[in-house]
């Protein structure tokens, strides 16, 4: 409850400042990829084009009698297949980047759901169900230990790009 009110709190104060505080959140693992992601769409619109281009041209050789039909079949087969392979991978990189739009509504639901619970004075199952994504515990340092141990909250709609925890049993 005391990690959510800091939130409220935040975004009382001033709510520019948490949207620009949650998204920043939201952005931390994504800035990287993003970039990457940027970088290589152009990569493999170019390259596709390109193939188009080559495709056109090994069909127009073959019509032309330049090129025997073994190799316009071999050369078609390559290029169709490396076609295919960039087109599944451009889609995968747009999808990822329309997820930089959704972050940016994510930010701004999360703060509605927050100023929903102004006031409220105990954690309830509702405000947990609509807040938060998953808690992560940090394992016991030993047996009798009476050290406290980190808790990570991960909040929906902010902290959706970190990848669940994988459980050791």
């Amino acid at each position: 409850m005391q990690d959510i009110r800091s939130k409220i709190g935040l975004v009382e104060a001033d709510e520019n400042k948490a949207r620009k505080a949650f998204f920043s959140r939201s952005e931390k693992l994504a800035a990287d990829t993003l970039v990457a992601d940027r970088k290589r769409e152009t990569q493999v619109k170019r390259r596709l084009a390109e193939l188009e281009r080559l495709i056109a041209t090994v069909y127009e050789d073959k019509v032309l009698g330049k090129i025997p039909e073994e190799v316009c079949i071999n050369l078609l087969s390559k290029y169709q297949e490396e076609k295919k392979n960039l087109t599944a991978e451009l889609s995968d990189i747009e999808r990822r980047l329309h997820n930089e739009v959704e972050r940016h509504a994510g930010v701004d639901e999360f703060i509605r759901r927050l100023k929903s619970y102004i006031g409220v004075l105990e954690l309830t199952r509702e405000m947990c169900m609509e807040l938060i994504e998953f808690v992560t515990v940090d394992e016991c340092p030993g047996k009798y230990s009476k050290e406290p141990r980190e808790i990570h909250i991960y909040y929906k709609l902010i902290d959706k790009n970190q990848s669940k925890p994988t459980h050791k049993m």
